[in-house]
């Protein structure tokens, strides 16, 4: 199964995944991108502080960005 790193870019820093994740394929891992988005920003929602998240970028093991999800993208479904 390969290995995903999750690299949370907010409009002032990025934060890198160190750990990443094993994920069937990288269709799962955008999934999980957007499941990650959505739990930012329902706990920053909840504790009233400005959301600075705009995308994940996900690499693959050897560091490429293979695929970005953006806030927007993530929030399509749900927001009007």
């Amino acid at each position: 199964m390969p290995r995903y790193y999750f690299q949370i870019v907010e409009r002032n820093a990025v934060l890198d995944d160190l750990d990443g994740a094993d994920v069937a394929s990288l269709a799962d891992a955008r999934r999980e991108a957007e499941r990650a988005i959505r739990e930012i920003a329902a706990e920053h929602l909840k504790i009233e502080r400005k959301l600075e998240l705009t995308s994940i970028q996900i690499r693959d093991e050897a560091g490429d960005v293979v695929a970005s999800v953006t806030y927007d993208e993530a929030m399509d479904d749900i927001l009007p």
